[in-house]
């Protein structure tokens, strides 16, 4: 009777496993935050087709607005945990060419009057749906510096993944 339970007991756990595993599959495949390879999002907030464009193809190490030229080259540098009523915060990254993504678009159509040197992607499913997310643009030297109240917010504007 002992051995039947454990062996009970194994099963339940793999079973417990396989369908948590199976869980953790689904949910991460229909995120909007950037993957290792570019993926297409389209423009939802109100004015960004006009300052960015209607698509963006984004990765962990790129992102490409369809109104600019060239893309930013990324590197992740932290999360930032800012709260749900913050228009910045989740993964933060650093623009490593953002001297010269400037120079390209530097005066379009609105496009941000200083170079970007962060870029804040926070997912925004519970918002505006699965697959949704918000993309901050910081041209302040320290992201942790920022608050509601500094100068060197660029814009913040949301994408749903394609």
């Amino acid at each position: 009777m002992t051995r039947n339970r454990h062996l009970v007991s194994v099963f339940a756990a793999a079973s417990l496993s396989v369908f948590m595993a199976h869980g953790a599959l689904a949910q991460s495949s229909g995120k909007g935050m950037p993957t290792d390879s570019p993926r297409a999002y389209l423009a939802v907030s109100n004015g960004t087709s006009a300052t960015l464009g209607e698509t963006m193809k984004l990765s962990r190490t790129s992102a490409h607005f369809s109104l600019l030229k060239g893309e930013m080259k990324l590197k992740f540098s932290d999360v930032w945990k800012s709260g749900s009523d913050s228009e910045f915060g989740g993964d933060v990254y650093q623009v490593l060419n953002a001297d010269e993504f400037f120079s390209l678009n530097k005066g379009k159509n609105g496009f941000c009057d200083k170079p970007v040197k962060w870029v804040t992607i926070k997912d925004s499913s519970d918002i505006l749906g699965e697959g949704a997310i918000r993309v901050g643009m910081l041209s302040i030297a320290d992201w942790h510096k920022y608050d509601a109240n500094s100068l060197g917010a660029c814009s913040a504007d949301s994408f749903q993944l394609k």
